[in-house]
Formats: C-alpha cells, structure tokens, sequence
C-alpha cells in the first residue's frame, strides 16, 4: 500500500519520528511565523495600548469630547472591510499550517488535540467579529475582541511550544 513506508495505514505519523532535516525545517517555519505573529501582536499593542478603550478608539475614532495627544479618525467601511479580509484569510491559513503540523503531535490526548486545532479558528471569527461589532454596533465589543484575541493567542503558542518540545526532546 501506499502509505506502508509512513505506517500511516495503521497508526498516525508523530512529529517524534521525524528525521533531524525535517526537524529543523519545521523548527524553523514554526519560529519564523512565530516571530511575524509575535511583530502583528506588539503593532496591536502600539496601535489599541492592548486595552477596550484603546481598541475602540482605533475603529471608532477618538471621541471629540476628549484630550488626546493623539487624534485618531473612525475607519470607514472599504477600511474596516478590507482589514478583515486581509486578517481572516491570512490568519486562517496561519492557523491551518500551525494546527495540520500539530495534528502529528503526540504530547496532548485527542481532546485536548482537536481544542488547540479548532479553537484558534473560531476566535478568528469571534475576535474579527467583535472588531466589526465595536466599530459599528458598540464600543462595548472591544471586550469580545481582547477576550477571544487572547485565547487565540494562548492556543497557537500552546501548539507552538509543544510542537518544538516533541521536534527536539531527546529519544530514548
């Protein structure tokens, strides 16, 4: 059969047996896109100050009652849908990279496994979503945004961390 030098048609290639070039390939795509991730999250911080009130100044504009020592202006529509655009797609082929190469982890049980895979695509939605809300519904929905935002981020880097420890724990 066709899968008998993977043994795939019994059980399910891990990420343990890999040989030291595909180790080091993956490895090295999962700290890269690691690093570009990480970049993406501290321009959050610098643009929203990571907080409700920040977020909801970035979509909404700054309220003209305020004191601000910056201005910033409410994004309009082709503006808001656009970055939503960009961010979905991209994100979500981050997510299938990262969850398809964890897919072969043997650290987590099937549960937990199929939590980390499928979690950060839904906070996609709810994250991007509350974006959308908070710009045009409520500022409110900022909270649904950093919430959703942060467990996205907690189950990537889960997967992350313990793809590298699997890739590079010592065999016994």
């Amino acid at each position: 059969m066709m899968f008998d030098s993977l043994n795939l048609s019994n059980q399910r290639w891990r990420l343990r047996n890999a040989d030291s070039t595909l180790r080091l390939f993956l490895s090295t795509f999962l700290i890269v896109l690691t690093i570009g991730y990480g970049i993406g999250l501290l321009f959050v911080d610098h643009t929203t100050s990571g907080t409700p009130k920040g977020l909801a100044e970035e979509f909404r504009g700054t309220p003209e009652s305020a004191q601000a020592t910056e201005l910033k202006y409410e994004k309009g529509e082709n503006e808001i849908y656009i970055f939503l655009h960009n961010h979905i797609l991209s994100l979500s082929l981050v997510f299938f990279c990262v969850g398809g190469i964890f897919y072969f982890s043997s650290l987590v049980n099937d549960g937990l496994r199929k939590l980390l895979m499928v979690e950060p695509l839904v906070a996609l939605v709810t994250t991007f979503g509350g974006i959308w809300l908070t710009r045009f519904v409520a500022p409110q929905f900022s909270w649904l945004a950093i919430i959703s935002g942060i467990t996205m981020v907690g189950c990537y880097l889960a997967m992350i961390v313990l793809m590298l420890i699997e890739l590079w724990r010592k065999r016994s």
